[in-house]
């Protein structure tokens, strides 16, 4: 009878637990934390819309994009987006796994894995792909069962969605036709790719006009690749966390222990466990970003739903522990600034504290009424939203290239304009605004381009043209 009574507590009011412990949270969130440096870059690209960036596709730029046409520049504009993707999700997952009448399981899974909730509360190119990766697994779930051409559109649309949200989208399809390889004999199937092909040729024409500098920057840009323990110690760390701390061992007991012979149980097993697998051996190269494993997260919760049923105690013991830290943190977040000061100055929170209300208007106050220019696009973007100006150049004479390097804002200032220049690098004659992250901004109070371009050894039309 208690059994009964809980069973129905959960189906009566999950989504209401869903609005209260996830949602509720994270758009309260989304209106009071200040915007990261890449969430305020991807806020440039909702400025200059096109079929492509130099990092990634557009889909994180539309997002905003039409965020900011309901909410304004504001920082809820620039998220909520993120968090509708976080709902959508959820949804599609439920409507998956529903029928194995595991609600309590499902929920404590979902709560439990914070690279999935946070991903709704931060706007980065993962909410999209997240959202897109999870209809793409609905749909593929139908068409496995059926094939039919009726799935053709609605999937290739989905997949094309995927690959304009981020590039993983293609290891994702690949992963895919591995873990089902009857796919391949399908005619239906082959339709599908000629409609992905289609739907992405507008990104691949761009890639083609910009010299397909973002598969440049992808493959031969980032930092150098070589062997590095830490790199695999890291990924390998992280994926635990993110996982569910403790459930992620009882994850690979479960994959141990079952055959998953069901094909769509075969496609989450190569989306999930592939996925972590391919990536572990890659770190073996280069960095791992934690959150490139949002996909896999997704596979295996609608992979374990139905086995973790009979490990159901020993699932939920793991669970209060990640649930308890993973709230704590949750709840730590509202009080960020008052943490913050108690922690050492150097940490990667003040990323996202301090800026509004105080290294801006240091900034603006040595400015004054210059025209500013930027070097890197992390400070230069972060600048540009919370003064609303998203004509602020970034030259990148002492950092890595960006979008910047594409827009060319430098072209509209005069070779003798005085401007205020914003760098990394502690140059003669410069004022310090310290950042506590990473580093810190420099000033040269008054100079020009045709200054810089002296001091730097390269032409004024070098600088345009950079």
């Amino acid at each position: 009878m208690e059994k009964f009574a809980v069973k129905s507590f959960c189906v009566k009011y999950s989504w209401s637990f869903v609005l209260l412990a996830i949602l509720i949270p994270n758009l309260l969130l989304s209106f009071s934390m200040e915007l990261s440096f890449d969430e305020s870059y991807y806020w440039i690209y909702s400025k200059f819309l096109d079929f492509g960036f130099y990092d990634h596709p557009p889909m994180v730029g539309l997002s905003i994009y039409m965020g900011t046409l309901l909410f304004g520049d504001t920082e809820i504009g620039v998220r909520i987006f993120s968090n509708l993707y976080l709902f959508g999700t959820i949804a599609l997952i439920w409507d998956m796994v529903k029928h194995n009448k595991q609600e309590l399981i499902f929920w404590v899974l979902i709560a439990s894995m914070p690279l999935i909730t946070l991903n709704g509360l931060i706007a980065l190119p993962d909410a999209p792909l997240m959202f897109f990766t999870t209809l793409f697994f609905w749909y593929l779930k139908k068409y496995i069962a059926e094939d039919h051409n009726k799935f053709i559109l609605p999937i290739s649309m989905v997949i094309g969605m995927m690959f304009y949200s981020k590039y993983h989208g293609l290891l994702i399809v690949l992963l895919t036709v591995c873990g089902y390889p009857q796919f391949l004999k399908r005619k239906t199937f082959w339709l599908i790719v000629l409609g992905v092909v289609l739907i992405f040729m507008p990104h691949m024409w761009w890639q083609y006009k910009n010299d397909f500098i973002s598969f440049k920057f992808h493959l031969f840009g980032r930092t150098e690749k070589h062997f590095s323990i830490s790199n695999i110690l890291d990924y390998v760390g992280g994926q635990i966390v993110l996982m569910g701390f403790l459930n992620f061992f009882l994850f690979l007991y479960i994959f141990c222990k079952n055959k998953f012979k069901d094909p769509f149980e075969r496609v989450m097993l190569f989306n999930s466990l592939g996925f972590l697998l391919f990536l572990f051996f890659m770190s073996f190269r280069n960095q791992i970003e934690a959150n490139w494993t949002i996909s896999s997260s997704i596979a295996l919760i609608i992979l374990m739903v139905p086995y973790i049923e009979r490990y159901k105690k020993t699932f939920l013991w793991c669970s209060s522990i990640s649930l308890l830290l993973f709230f704590s943190m949750k709840i730590a977040l509202f009080n960020l600034p008052a943490i913050v000061d108690s922690m050492e100055k150097e940490n990667r929170f003040n990323e996202i504290i301090g800026w509004k209300s105080n290294r801006i208007k240091s900034i603006t106050n040595i400015c004054k009424d210059r025209v500013i220019v930027g070097d890197n696009y992390q400070v230069t973007s972060k600048l540009a939203f919370y003064l609303k100006n998203p004509n602020i150049p970034a030259l990148h004479l002492g950092s890595r290239e960006s979008q910047y390097s594409l827009l060319k804002l430098q072209n509209s200032i005069k070779e003798d304009t005085e401007i205020c220049y914003l760098t990394s690098k502690p140059l003669k004659g410069t004022y310090k605004v310290n950042t506590n992250y990473k580093d810190a901004v420099y000033i040269i109070e008054s100079t020009t381009l045709s200054k810089l371009s002296k001091f730097y050894g390269i032409t004024y039309e070098e600088i345009i043209r950079n």
